[in-house]
């Protein structure tokens, strides 16, 4: 037997011997790789994540988030609301979002997921024809170790999708077999994390309140602790509204009070007349800020009516005296060609491949819907004259 002492391998030859992962030490066998984990040394340690952010100090770009409530307090609509916003990169709660691609898992009721898209659509009718948000109708098992987690990576990478949020709405319905309070949920906070990683992604995870407690999420604490996130959204009885509060934030204040406001659209109608509706977020406002009366928030379709009937008016206007001989002159537009430019302008906003009759049913909603809603509020006013119906701003 040799009596030669082996030799010691030097920090410096470890740091030459990059990549890390295929270094073997001098003289030891050809094999496969031998070392497992990779260590910074101090000057190599650098942060570099200064976009952190998907929602700026309410959620971060990676990791795990929850927002949970009792039932009926609209969790899952601000859920939705999020995801919206994030993959149309518009601000949220007058914070900015970073745009990124979204699956929403819609484990508990894919069909009221998707009222709320014609929701939106019918609100919004200047929204994109199509947007990087997936559904997946199904709910994959999350809470055992040889669940569904491989075939969940598996079909969102076949729809080449890098998604930047990923719902689950619910946990519990993701859960499987497995126990809240249990094994069950130390398998899903493994999986959740095991997808937030695989995709440097944010999974936000819909969930439902502790029995007798509902400022505490339900089921095992151990959750609690693996959160970066997490929001409360409590609603009033009777109330379209809920206020939400930010219970945690790592490395960031948790003092964020807001306080979304909803509405509900009619999308459509059943076989015995009767109307089909759904709930969408109006508006995401602090909650001080929303203790002061003030107007409310007039929807982007009405506003798009309001520019295109400004416009129509300083371009093709008629004087008009609508309360007799010795009234006032208004400047007037008929409705007709309003609707004219009312629907080109959505038609600029839709995707080419978009279904024609889709398109057009979209357009007709909106501006009946906008027309109405613009009466009500009394921000526009008609008249009948000559057969013809003419509408001004007021």
């Amino acid at each position: 037997m040799s009596s030669q002492r082996p030799r010691i391998v030097s920090i410096e030859e470890i740091d030459a011997a990059e990549p890390y992962d295929r270094y073997n030490p001098p003289g030891a066998p050809a094999g496969p790789p031998r070392v497992k984990f990779h260590l910074e040394h101090w000057r190599d340690i650098a942060f570099t994540g200064f976009a952190e952010w998907l929602i700026k100090h309410v959620l971060p770009l990676q990791g795990l988030a929850a927002i949970y409530s009792k039932p009926g307090s609209f969790k899952s609509f601000i859920a939705f609301h999020i995801a919206l916003c994030v993959a149309l990169g518009r601000a949220w709660g007058g914070r900015r979002v970073a745009q990124a691609a979204v699956v929403y898992i819609g484990a508990e009721g894919a069909a009221g997921l998707r009222k709320r898209k014609a929701g939106y659509q019918i609100a919004e009718p200047d929204l994109p024809g199509d947007l990087p948000f997936a559904l997946i109708s199904a709910a994959p098992n999350l809470g055992s170790d040889n669940g569904d987690l491989s075939a969940l990576i598996a079909a969102i990478e076949s729809a080449n999708l890098e998604p930047g949020l990923i719902v689950i709405d619910t946990l519990s319905r993701t859960m499987g077999a497995g126990d809240e309070n249990g094994a069950g949920m130390t398998a899903f906070i493994a999986n959740a994390g095991a997808l937030a990683e695989h995709f440097k992604a944010l999974v936000l995870i819909v969930h439902h309140s502790g029995l007798g407690d509902d400022k505490r999420l339900r089921g095992h604490s151990s959750l609690n602790g693996a959160l970066d996130a997490q929001i409360l959204c409590e609603r009033a009885e009777g109330d379209l509204a809920a206020t939400l509060t930010l219970q945690k934030l790592k490395d960031d204040a948790s003092d964020v009070r807001l306080r979304a406001r909803l509405s509900r659209v009619v999308i459509g109608h059943d076989e015995d007349g009767d109307e089909i509706s759904t709930l969408v977020v109006d508006e995401i406002e602090d909650a001080e800020a929303a203790k002061i009366e003030k107007p409310r928030i007039i929807p982007r379709a009405q506003r798009l009516l309001m520019s295109v009937i400004d416009d129509a008016i300083d371009d093709a206007g008629e004087d008009l005296r609508p309360y007799g001989p010795g009234g006032p002159t208004v400047r007037a537009i008929t409705d007709e060609k309003v609707r004219q430019r009312f629907f080109a302008r959505i038609a600029e906003q839709a995707e080419p491949d978009e279904d024609k009759e889709k398109l057009f049913d979209r357009q007709r909603k909106g501006f009946k819907r906008s027309i109405e809603a613009a009466l009500k509020a009394e921000s526009l006013v008609a008249v009948e004259k000559n057969g013809r119906r003419f509408l001004w701003l007021p």
